[in-house]
């Protein structure tokens, strides 16, 4: 068996966070049929949980096909660069909204007064 790893780089703070896996000769010929559904999601756990960052299923999906690529070129470890989005899953549940809360004036609703100028759209007038 070989030893496969794969370097995932945040691309804001350059931390890294490294998988690997044993392939034998079967795998490493068919690097495609290894990568169950199964398998990718366990990647995606062990991944977001080194990093403590989110990680969507297009982000997986394109570690997974250039693992796969790598893999068949015959490099052993892959690296790849992601923008990752922080989660503090401890603080999940204490997020405040800073939006503006304030309620703006009301806006007179009677547009009678408003009358077309000149021109086949013609700039509004408003007196």
């Amino acid at each position: 068996m070989v030893q496969y790893s794969l370097n995932v780089t945040k691309k804001n703070t350059n931390q890294k966070y490294r998988y690997t896996v044993d392939l034998g000769q079967y795998y490493e010929d068919q690097p495609t049929i290894f990568f169950t559904p199964i398998v990718c999601n366990k990647i995606k756990n062990e991944l977001e949980k080194q990093s403590n960052c989110k990680i969507n299923e297009i982000q997986l999906q394109g570690i997974i096909k250039t693992w796969i690529e790598d893999i068949k070129e015959g490099y052993r470890d892959s690296s790849i660069m992601l923008d990752l989005p922080t989660v503090n899953y401890q603080n999940i549940h204490n997020l405040t909204d800073l939006e503006n809360q304030t309620i703006s004036s009301v806006i007179d609703s009677d547009l009678s007064d408003i009358e077309p100028k000149i021109g086949a759209l013609p700039p509004l007038n408003f007196c």
